[in-house]
């Protein structure tokens, strides 16, 4: 058994109880949810004896606002969040950074190793060819 202090993602004993837990207990808590949103109110009041529930709107509110809030933050906030990360298309961390990969040697008939292709060489591959065949 791996030590307290110790992350990993292995499962280990300690995390499979608390991961079955979780399972079992977000199961009867949508359980209980479904029939709080199913059953009719009469039926707590004189059955049960349970005479305060919330009102039957937030059965369907709750999952509603839950969804808009995630189209939201998915549609509007992350990609925003990336836009203000993204260098602007000037800026010279588009071509090069500090994880940036410099090509090296390798063995002719070889697999490469992973690099970055250099801006020149694109530019080169993609517009040169073009110029030259439409100039003949």
């Amino acid at each position: 058994m791996p030590k307290m202090s110790e992350h990993t993602p292995a499962p280990y004993r300690p995390r499979s109880v608390y991961g079955y837990a979780l399972y079992i207990g977000s199961n009867m808590l949508f359980f209980l949810y479904l029939v709080w949103a199913v059953v009719p109110e009469n039926f707590f009041d004189e059955k049960l004896g349970l005479t305060y529930w919330p009102v039957k709107y937030w059965a369907v509110a709750i999952p509603i606002w839950a969804l808009t809030a995630i189209a939201i933050f998915a549609f509007i906030i992350y990609p925003g969040i990336n836009m203000l990360m993204t260098p602007d298309i000037d800026d010279i961390r588009t071509i090069k950074d500090q994880y940036s990969l410099v090509q090296s040697e390798h063995i002719p008939g070889g697999i490469p190793p992973v690099s970055d292709l250099p801006i020149t060489d694109v530019c080169r591959r993609l517009y040169l060819k073009e110029r030259v065949n439409k100039q003949h």
